[in-house]
């Protein structure tokens, strides 16, 4: 029975998540979210879900998959962050009034709920279109639509970083009178 309302709140909970800040398509927040693991671990003292082997939570045109997916809840059951975690753990989700989806991919993809703030570590990579950016590490916060992206420093002081923050803009086909 326990496992059951775990279940029902983490459904629950995603849709408040993906209904503003990430800012999905209006109509995401209702259709129904599907989850698929190989297994799924609730503990509603520790407040915590976790979704394992080739996770899939989908809602709408919303994705987010990895190897593991764990979710964070609050005293009130709601979602404080979410961590994907996979080879790539992945994100997509097309915004209103656009064609093309935005997608995330990284070793590590954490969301913080109370905060609008996603994180990709480790081989990020974030894009919309053909338009991409790669680095170490990039914060998304989705509420101000500001974007922080780094490379990690080398092991050793002095030198210059492993690599280096990657844009990729390309030209927008403007159509001739």
């Amino acid at each position: 029975m326990k496992n059951n309302l775990a279940a029902l709140a983490t459904a629950i909970l995603l849709g408040l998540l993906w209904h503003g800040p990430l800012h999905a398509l209006t109509s995401d927040s209702e259709q129904p979210i599907n989850i698929e693991a190989d297994r799924v671990d609730a503990d509603d003292r520790k407040r915590l879900t976790v979704y394992r082997g080739k996770a899939i939570i989908t809602q709408g045109s919303i994705r987010i998959s990895g190897d593991t997916v764990k979710m964070y809840f609050d005293d009130q059951n709601e979602l404080i962050k979410l961590i994907s975690i996979g080879r790539p753990a992945r994100f997509r989700q097309r915004p209103d009034g656009k064609k093309e989806f935005q997608r995330a991919e990284a070793r590590r993809i954490e969301y913080y709920a109370n905060k609008d703030l996603m994180i990709l570590i480790d081989r990020a990579k974030a894009s919309q279109g053909s338009d991409t950016i790669r680095a170490d590490r990039i914060e998304y916060d989705t509420f101000h639509g500001k974007v922080k992206a780094e490379s990690r420093p080398n092991q050793k002081a002095g030198q210059a970083p492993k690599s280096r923050v990657q844009i990729t803009i390309n030209p927008k086909n403007k159509k001739r009178p």
